[in-house]
């Protein structure tokens, strides 16, 4: 089965890759070798993925590390097409957040047990959360505006691995209250007063943290996380309704702080009262999403630039540009049944903690598809979040990778009841 998946996965790849190559050529445009460093690069990975994989070796999912690769090459050969690997190549940031991600994905996978995160999270839990607040002071104190947002110098932006720190941090911690955070009253979550500060606090310092660097994709991710582990916590489900008003409520809060945001929230409510300004970006996303119609233009054939940001935050119209609507329901179907696994693998875990990690990793990916795809196709306001895997690199592909090694050792079977 090994060989065949993986043979499965870069046929894929190859098919999404190669036409823009082709494309380029018949219109007299170069190929360089910076079109196939990243190929050969995911080629070697998924190797290596796969073949560690081997039921005898592995034993953990295999088609959750399927799905992981196939992912990840669609997202390497999306941005081949918009040539965003060409044009920064030969810097070492290009490479970097790829190779350090899918070094830690590799190592979860073969080497990282599920006995190992049981014994070390709970000893490691106010490390990560301070780990999560430094991250954002160290933003705040030494960010620079660029579009609305903090970014470190070089444009970089650390806060991607916020939610790594604080997803851990949240499994090693909630078990430890998990009885007062249980108590309901009429179904309403009404934890004693001692576990509802602590909530608070814990909870609410990366929050403001968040508000602070002005991100509010971070500040709706960590509320509606929380949220999901909460309930998966506690099976009480007037804490997913309370949780969802909550997160509501924050992002009101940080519209009425940031002006940034609260033009994202005018362009969200009428992108076309001021069309060639501020409701550029969203009316181009538009209509490249209408172009692409129900098959799309095809691989190469599409003008996925004419999109302001398209490689990052709007790389989804340009998938719906050249893939069309049967494409784009291909990917989400894909991003279900990915996300479906990594959290039947926490369900599946006998220790409450990596029971709690493995909803805390689902809910991040899911939330995270949700509001990019939702701000994209103007369903939801635009947040700032990037897709997974297809967006540009950087720490959001770098967070990914991790996450999902996470996954890839929670599903190793001395910690999960096999099904």
């Amino acid at each position: 089965m090994g060989p065949l998946w993986f043979l499965l996965c870069a046929l894929t790849v190859g098919a999404a890759a190669f036409p823009v190559a082709a494309t380029r050529l018949m219109n007299d445009e170069t190929v360089t070798g910076a079109f196939f460093a990243p190929l050969a690069l995911w080629t070697v990975a998924a190797a290596l993925a796969f073949w560690w994989s081997r039921p005898k070796v592995y034993g953990g999912d295999r088609a959750f590390v399927t799905l992981t690769m196939l992912l990840l090459g669609l997202g390497v050969a999306v941005q081949l097409r918009l040539g965003t690997w060409e044009e920064s190549w030969t810097a070492w940031r290009a490479y970097a957040p790829l190779l350090a991600g899918l070094a830690g994905f590799l190592f979860g996978e073969r080497w990282l047990s599920p006995g190992m995160l049981a014994r070390w999270l709970p000893r490691l839990r106010w490390g990560l959360w301070l780990a999560a607040l430094g991250t954002l002071g160290v933003l705040f104190l030494f960010g620079r505006n660029y579009r609305g947002g903090l970014f470190l110098p070089g444009q970089i932006n650390p806060t991607e691995l916020v939610k790594l720190f604080l997803v851990m941090f949240a499994a090693a911690w909630l078990p430890t209250r998990a009885e007062g955070l249980s108590r309901t009253v009429c179904g309403v979550p009404l934890p004693p007063l001692r576990d509802a500060l602590a909530l608070a606090v814990a909870w609410g310092a990366p929050l403001l943290g968040a508000v602070a660097v002005r991100d509010l994709g971070l500040v709706l991710i960590l509320c509606l996380t929380l949220v999901l582990m909460l309930t998966a916590l506690t099976r009480r489900p007037g804490w997913l309704i309370f949780g969802v008003g909550a997160a509501a409520l924050a992002g009101w809060a940080v519209r009425l702080v940031s002006a940034h945001t609260r033009a994202r929230f005018d362009v969200w409510l009428n992108p076309f009262q001021d069309p060639l300004g501020k409701g550029w970006q969203i009316g181009q996303s538009l209509c490249a999403q209408y172009a692409g119609g129900l098959w799309g233009t095809g691989l190469g054939e599409g003008t996925p630039r004419a999109v302001p940001i398209v490689s990052s935050d709007f790389v989804y119209a340009a998938v719906a540009e050249e893939w069309g609507l049967v494409g784009c329901a291909l990917l989400l179907g894909l991003y279900w049944l990915w996300v479906m696994r990594a959290a039947r693998t926490g369900a599946a875990a006998e220790n409450p903690t990596l029971r709690l990690l493995g909803a805390g990793i689902a809910s991040v990916l899911g939330v995270q598809i949700l509001l990019n795809v939702g701000g994209v196709t103007k369903a939801l306001p635009m947040t700032g979040i990037t897709l997974p895997f297809l967006s540009q690199g950087g720490f959001s592909l770098l967070t990914v990778l991790l996450l999902c090694g996470l996954v890839a050792a929670l599903s190793k079977p001395n910690a999960s009841k096999r099904r």
